[in-house]
């Protein structure tokens, strides 16, 4: 208890950090470069009821300033230098900016790189003896290519390719989803909000950490993910609704008078 944090990166793994910090009764300050925590991963009502969950929790929470330098004395660290020229004090500091997959050993191989290795509906790469699963793989997804940073993945894609090294003709179908563990909140989320024009908010975003909400990701009539906040009802819901490729009406989604299972 006492000691100062510093977190950069206001991401999924920075806001985890500083939830397991601040119940560890430390000063935790966590600066985040983008203009909001969750730029990149999730809307901006889902970064909104996090970052005032942090902020509940005491933590200092600094969207839209960056790091300049961190200072330290006899190969410790013991402050930063903020964007701006700001000093601040530190006994530790954590680091969470994403990562980008380490490409020269499928390069060296001469793979196919595309956002990652490249692979088919088999996870087979341009290289038809080998195959690859995981963060570090992209494959076809809807129309697109897509490589995904997760737990679920890659368990699932390295099934999938063992199976298919073994003689199989198994299609990798991906089913995204994730999840956030922060303070006693569980965020569960399913499927992919790229390309969303419209969140719709089912709940009260407003009332409290213990009470349920999610929100919902459109791209004109087409439900793309779901955000859910303490809600693991409409976690499943919405992930079985994505699966089977079938849009709610969005009205009915934001009616709290609406039985989610009555959309299915």
């Amino acid at each position: 208890p006492g000691r100062r944090v510093l977190i950069v990166g206001g991401g999924y793994i920075g806001l985890e950090a500083a939830a397991v910090a601040r119940k560890k009764e430390l000063d935790v300050t966590l600066v985040e470069a983008a203009p909001r925590i969750l730029a990149r991963v999730a809307c901006a009502e889902t970064a909104a009821w996090f970052a005032a969950l942090h902020r509940a929790h005491e933590v200092d929470l600094r969207e839209g300033v960056g790091l300049e330098r961190l200072t330290g004395k006899r190969g410790r660290v013991t402050g930063a230098v903020l964007a701006g020229g700001e000093a601040i004090a530190a006994d530790f500091v954590i680091v969470g900016i994403g990562v980008a997959p380490d490409m020269r050993l499928a390069e060296a191989a001469g793979l196919a790189i595309d956002n990652g290795i490249a692979v088919d509906e088999f996870c087979r790469t341009s290289d038809p003896a080998i195959w690859a699963a995981g963060d570090c793989a992209s494959f076809p997804w809807r129309g697109r290519r897509v490589r995904l940073e997760s737990v679920g993945n890659a368990i699932d894609m390295g099934e999938a390719a063992a199976a298919n090294m073994l003689g199989e003709r198994e299609l990798y179908v991906a089913k995204p989803w994730f999840w956030s563990d922060q303070y006693d909140v569980k965020l569960q989320i399913a499927g992919l909000n790229t390309g969303y024009d419209r969140v719709v908010t089912r709940g009260e975003a407003q009332a409290g950490e213990r009470a349920p909400v999610s929100f919902w990701y459109y791209a004109g009539a087409e439900l793309l993910a779901v955000d859910a906040i303490n809600d693991p009802r409409a976690y499943m819901v919405g992930k079985r609704l994505i699966e089977a490729g079938r849009s709610p009406d969005p009205e009915a989604v934001a009616d709290p008078g609406t039985d989610l299972k009555a959309l299915l």
